[in-house]
């Protein structure tokens, strides 16, 4: 005979050793799974919770108003209205603007408030700013004052979109290249406008030893965590180039139109090799880019001289 089944010891655990039924939930469809929770309904709390993407908090579409702004504050830069004075307060105006608003944005877009603080990031932005009010002075035509301040916007919206998406993690080829377009861009209306606006040897080499150190320094700042580094990068490349724009002045080579590209190009060559030297990714084609761009520089220089 088989023993009979012991209670538990604990009379608070006595229960009846019946077998209950279980009721089905009466507005339940047949084949409806049941969890926990509600008879008959998906329980909320048996789901997992998903994790909402975040993304920037200022997107293109502020970058795209900042940059509209300061377009259409630089469109009146010709302005009758404004005496010379004037017209130098507007474009500082337009400077603070474009640093204010990008700071926003990268407040925005990085946990870390000193990212804000790193001037390099500021540096293409305020130089397309101080070079369309050049540009601006110096034409008579409105439409190339336009066309000035168009790309100014274009160059501000470029660097800001492309620097906040790196913040976020977006960060592609494509986008990296479109700020070395721009960063290009910028440099060389720079040098065609200090070299065609200033008659004065020393601050025109003075300038364009700036334009080249600021240039190589918002570049290399990007491959190097040590600004001083991206600093001494941008030292030698300067002196490179405006080792040769004094040669090719001295030697009585001043147009403008010719001399403008063979900066850009010493220029251009200098900072890759720097660039890719501090990042590490130096590599037998690359070396050999850069070497071609040296030849090409050089044939530049010799076909201005012979053609003196």
């Amino acid at each position: 005979m088989a023993a009979k089944e012991q209670p538990p010891a604990d009379p608070r655990t006595w229960v009846l050793h019946t077998e209950i039924p279980a009721e089905e939930p009466e507005d339940q469809e047949i084949g409806e799974p049941v969890l926990p929770g509600l008879p008959g309904r998906l329980d909320a709390s048996a789901e997992e919770p998903v994790a909402a993407v975040a993304g920037p908090a200022m997107g293109s579409r502020y970058l795209g108003f900042l940059a509209g702004l300061v377009l259409l504050l630089g469109l009146f830069e010709r302005s009758d209205l404004l005496s010379p004075a004037g017209v130098y307060t507007l474009v500082a105006a337009m400077a603070l603007v474009t640093i204010a608003g990008f700071a926003l944005a990268l407040r925005e877009a990085s946990e870390s408030r000193a990212v804000s603080l790193t001037p390099s990031y500021y540096l293409v932005p305020v130089m397309a700013v101080i070079i369309a009010g050049a540009i601006s002075a110096l034409v008579s035509d409105w439409r190339y004052h336009a066309a000035s301040q168009a790309l100014m916007a274009g160059a501000i919206f470029a660097v800001s979109y492309v620097t906040v998406g790196r913040l976020v993690g977006r960060r592609r080829a494509a986008l990296d290249l479109l700020q070395d377009i721009t960063l290009i861009v910028v440099v060389l209306a720079a040098y065609v406008v200090i070299l065609a606006a200033i008659n004065d040897i020393s601050l025109r080499l003075g300038l364009i030893f700036l334009v080249s150190l600021l240039a190589t320094y918002e570049n290399l700042s990007r491959a190097s965590s040590s600004h001083a580094r991206a600093v001494v990068g941008g030292v030698i490349v300067g002196q490179v180039v405006t080792a040769i724009t004094f040669a090719l002045i001295s030697q009585q080579f001043l147009d403008v139109v010719r001399l403008g590209p063979i900066l850009l190009v010493a220029w251009y060559v200098n900072r890759g090799m720097g660039y890719h030297l501090l990042e590490g990714t130096m590599s037998v084609s690359i070396f050999v880019e850069y070497a071609v761009g040296a030849v090409v520089c050089a044939a530049l220089v010799a076909t201005a001289l012979m053609a003196r």
